[in-house]
């Protein structure tokens, strides 16, 4: 049962010494059990999941896309950190987890009809990002259409399915048919109006305004950065990594035999437990109906001017 592999898991988990046993939360009732925890030793969150069929053929999936498009990783770590900053990341609380972001994303990109024409290396990921924004900000009819990624992409009405109607969004998954895997993810419409906003902000921070005193933020200022913050404790975090973890993990053939047991030198001392918990926590963490895919002559227009030169 889930109970026993939980308990199991958090036993060898604390006595491997890979996660203090403060940072385990076990959530073996979720509609996919994990087990969440902070590494010990890379103070990186992790999420293991246990009890499902699929989590091997998913992984296997996502290094896949990842091949096929070069800039879904960037896409993706963007959007987990403005989902992060708005504490909608999490799918226990009704947000939108990585895996269901992801395949957002892949579906996206699917269905742009540009792709057909660029190459994906050369893809303005600027452009990328706001079409995403309003793509499921403004243009996607959740009541009555699903996602689907499988054959090349596709979009379904939900009415197709009654077991698919019972949530806003409804992503199926790649290898169970009929099986929602965004069912969980009940508080989709707060993330749909953070992504309303998002493209409305994008939209009028990158059209240069007809005066300059129209101007919508300081010119000195990052049009992505006024999204999503990268503060100077991340930056130190990420630097911490980099000469700790990063050096070590070359220097080992097979990285899965070190222990927990050595020690790295710790970041620097001196600092605040608010900037420990940040450090964790920005590491966090892995149609029919014609509306979902149409664009008003208006987001032609932007998405063409963006297309020139923009960059976000």
């Amino acid at each position: 049962s889930s109970g026993i592999n939980a308990e199991y898991g958090e036993r060898r988990l604390v006595e491997s010494n890979i996660a203090d046993p403060a940072t385990i939360k076990v959530l073996d009732k979720a509609s996919v059990p994990i087990i969440k925890l902070t590494d010990s030793l890379t103070k990186i969150k992790l999420d293991i999941s246990f009890n499902t069929n699929n989590c091997l053929k998913s992984a296997e999936k996502i290094s896949e896309l990842l091949k096929q498009y070069p800039c879904l990783d960037k896409l993706v770590l963007v959007l987990k950190q403005f989902l992060l900053q708005r504490h909608l990341n999490e799918v226990f609380v009704g947000g939108l987890g990585s895996y269901c972001l992801t395949l957002m994303v892949v579906a996206k990109l699917q269905s742009c009809p540009r792709r057909r024409r660029v190459r994906t290396e050369d893809e303005n990921l600027g452009v990328l990002l706001i079409e995403f924004f309003e793509f499921y900000g403004i243009r996607f009819n959740y009541n009555n259409t699903g996602i689907r990624i499988t054959e090349g992409g596709s979009f379904f009405d939900k009415s197709e399915n009654a077991e698919m109607r019972g949530s806003m969004l409804c992503i199926e998954d790649p290898f169970q048919p009929g099986n929602d895997i965004a069912r969980a993810s009940y508080s989709m419409f707060i993330v749909k109006e953070a992504f309303k906003l998002a493209y409305t902000w994008l939209k009028r921070a990158v059209i240069a305004p007809p005066k300059p005193c129209e101007q919508v933020f300081p010119l000195t200022d990052s049009i992505l950065g006024t999204l999503v913050k990268v503060d100077k404790v991340i930056v130190e975090y990420r630097n911490w990594i980099k000469g700790n973890w990063i050096h070590l993990a070359k220097m080992l053939p097979h990285p899965e035999t070190y222990s927990h047991d050595d020690r790295l030198t710790l970041p620097p001392s001196g600092r605040e437990n608010a900037k420990k918990d940040a450090w964790q926590e920005e590491m966090s963490d892995t149609t029919t109906d014609h509306s979902a895919e149409a664009s008003s002559e208006d987001g032609d227009r932007v998405t063409d001017e963006l297309t020139s030169d923009s960059s976000v």
